[in-house]
């Protein structure tokens, strides 16, 4: 089977001829191309070359804060550096500087994102890569580049709690920032690390592109210190994270990091860490069992001690000529181990996803101007004798074409809602199962936040096995969405046909819904419902969505409902004192376990809200797509239409068949190239080696 550095040297090359092929057209007059559109696409083209050779991974790190992450991705780059600053006294003190500001007290005040980039003479990016933020005021303005290889006192400024906005440009001194990305030229790993804030820390304006992170994310680091276990008020995001892995399959890596400041020996002679580790493994184990065990499920072979400080140090040890110091630290780093961990990734298929998605958008771009060669040959080839029922043809078709639009949407729409209401009834006994299996356990503890953990771990598992039973909704929309795809193409190989026309021209091209928007590109600012659309684009209308990223999101927006019982019980329990202590503190704790029991009846609720909400924006998407099609067709009968009209008012056969002879190898090599990238996208979609 082809490997990742095959299908990449592949696409490059079909990339490339992508590029020659859409340079052409703008010489030949009777395509009528705006030439600057053409330079447009073929700079995203060369965007594309440009990912194809830089990131074959998304990696989203998690964890509670200041638990390292911004530190870690700089060590995984190979971007820290370790200095000394010698005293006067004798002794020296010592820093750290990476690609990202990090600090023993909680850093990262916004989303960031670490993007390698090829080099690019004309926007390099070396040293500590080219920084650019979008700003919460004017989010639609896009991204605004602040500098390139910046000191880190700057890049602290724009995205750090501690940073000091004086750093920052003047006009940037009131601005609050959005998003933070760097784009770096070297780096080691061929990955997009996604540095979201601490788990202690939601900020409702960031949910947006945090759950883009998740969504774009092919793996996660979850990420904890070496001085400190797992504890109650993280596994909130754990189990959401759990619950992201059941519904997509996505691996997650952990990582205790900084164990460097954790090696010292205790009772056991034992460094601190390793008891660390061991705790957290067993935590997890405790509480997801059924992954113990598993190299491929949740936990995996648990955590994996690394320090990016000691690897760091590393660095120093050689450029001072200490061999020896410089092996053992690397060594005892283990960071070269977690690179291996993420490479194997992109090789067994990560790698091979995100170069098929490539192709796919090129793909779909060079198809759209090959039709127009394509149906302007096709008129020109049109004998003498023929030029006048073919018009007709043409116009009878663009008619039809008119008024089939709106039959098409008004049928498909109606399909939609009367599967929706049979599919929303499935809900109806959510809240009795929530509490058949959960109304004891909220009673068997005393809510506190071990207890409420297990209980939204709980409520998490049996939710997600309700939806994707084999009659669970998740499942049958599936199937129902699978249906309404093939009743759409269905529709459109019908209306749009032209079986029984004159004309033989433009024949209807195969509905794309991927084609309707880019998946997860920066130019859309998808809402959390606009996502779930891109993510069914990305992989066609029915496909796996159903029961996979879609009711992720669905089930990740059930187990995120916020749970305020238990620090009304912590506040009630702490103020019952003296003789009445033992009777309020059990009044308290009825009212809050009533207060539980009533939030599953709201949790139900609210999941049949979002899956009625998600499943309709699927069906629109399709009705979208749908409308898209027929439009996109519209527009090439009446592309056919004017030239069969310029043919007959002006019937010049000479000219038609110079241009038959111009445009014949021009239509071959878009359709070689269109060939190509069809089959990449199944080779990197197939079995990996």
């Amino acid at each position: 089977m082809a490997t990742v550095d095959e299908i990449r040297e592949d696409l490059l090359l079909l990339l490339s001829r992508s590029e020659d092929w859409l340079r052409e057209l703008p010489d030949i007059p009777a395509l009528a191309v705006d030439a600057g559109e053409i330079d447009e696409q073929v700079r995203h083209l060369r965007s594309q070359r440009g990912r194809a050779l830089s990131s074959l991974l998304n990696v989203g790190l998690l964890g509670r804060q200041s638990s390292g992450k911004s530190f870690l991705i700089s060590g995984l780059q190979k971007g820290l550096r370790y200095v000394r600053f010698e005293q006067q006294d004798g002794g020296f003190t010592e820093k750290y500087i990476g690609i990202l500001p990090s600090s023993p007290t909680p850093t990262t005040v916004c989303p960031s994102t670490v993007t390698p980039v090829p080099a690019d003479p004309d926007q390099p990016a070396t040293g500590r890569g080219l920084l650019r933020v979008r700003f919460t005021d004017r989010p639609e303005a896009g991204w605004v580049e602040i500098g390139r290889d910046l000191p880190p006192g700057v890049i602290a400024a724009y995205g750090a709690a501690d940073g000091d906005l004086a750093n920052r440009l003047p006009e940037h001194y009131q601005r609050d920032v959005e998003q933070l990305e760097l784009l770096i030229e070297d780096a080691v790993l061929p990955a997009k690390f996604f540095d979201l804030p601490g788990a202690e820390s939601p900020n409702p304006a960031y949910e947006n592109i945090m759950r883009k992170a998740w969504a774009e994310a092919d793996c996660f680091l979850y990420v904890t210190q070496g001085t400190a276990t797992l504890t109650a008020n993280e596994l909130g995001l754990v189990t959401d994270l759990y619950n992201h892995h059941l519904q997509t399959g996505k691996p997650v890596l952990w990582v205790l990091t900084g164990i460097d400041r954790a090696n010292q020996l205790g009772n056991d002679n034992r460094p601190a860490w390793r008891s660390a580790l061991e705790t957290n493994n067993a935590y997890l184990r405790e509480r997801f069992p059924e992954s113990a065990g598993d190299g491929n499920a949740f936990i995996g072979n648990g955590f994996l001690a690394v320090s990016p400080a000691w690897e760091a140090q590393a660095a120093l040890d050689e450029a001072e000529g200490s061999t020896r110091a410089a092996q053992r630290n690397r060594g005892n780093s283990r960071m070269d181990a977690l690179r291996d961990q993420l490479t194997e990734l992109i090789n067994n298929g990560a790698g091979q996803n995100h170069l098929g998605r490539i192709a796919g958008e090129a793909r779909r771009l060079v198809r759209r101007r090959h039709r127009a060669v394509a149906d302007v040959l096709a008129t020109h080839q049109v004998s003498v004798e023929e030029l006048t029922s073919e018009r007709a043809g043409l116009r009878q078709r663009l008619t039809d074409t008119e008024q089939s639009a709106e039959r098409i949407r008004a049928e498909l729409t109606e399909e939609t809602n009367r599967r929706l209401r049979a599919a929303e009834q499935g809900f109806g006994d959510l809240a009795e199962l929530f509490h058949r299996e959960l109304d004891d356990v909220i009673d068997s503890g005393d809510l506190g936040l071990d207890h409420l953990a297990d209980i939204r771990l709980r409520q998490t598992r049996l939710f997600t096995e309700w939806m994707n039973a084999p009659h669970g909704p998740a499942t049958l929309w599936e199937r129902d969405l699978t249906e309404l795809d093939g009743r759409a193409r269905a529709l459109l190989r019908l209306e749009l046909g032209g079986e029984e026309s004159t004309s033989h021209l433009v024949e209807p091209a195969a509905l794309d819904p991927g084609s309707l928007l880019t998946p997860l590109d920066d130019q859309h600012r998808l809402d959390f419902y606009g996502m779930v659309q891109a993510t069914a684009a990305a992989v066609s209308v029915a496909g796996s969505v159903a029961g996979g990223a879609v009711w992720m999101m669905t089930s990740l927006s059930l187990a995120s409902i916020a749970f305020p019982v238990g620090t009304v019980v912590a506040a009630g329990l702490t103020a019952a004192a003296g003789a009445k202590a033992l009777k309020e503190r059990k009044s308290v704790l009825e009212r809050a376990r009533d207060e539980r029991r009533g939030q599953l009846d709201q949790q139900a609720e609210q999941a049949r809200a979002d899956f009625t909400r998600v499943a309709r924006e699927q069906g629109q998407l399709l009705a979208d797509a749908v409308a898209v099609h027929v439009d996109e067709h519209r527009q090439r009968l009446r592309g056919a239409l004017q030239q069969i009209e310029e043919r007959i008012s002006a019937p010049d056969m000479a000219s038609s068949r110079e241009l038959v002879t111009r445009l014949e190898p021009v239509e071959r090599a878009g359709r070689a190239v269109l060939d190509g990238l069809t089959d990449l996208e199944d080779l990197a979609s197939g079995p990996t080696s």
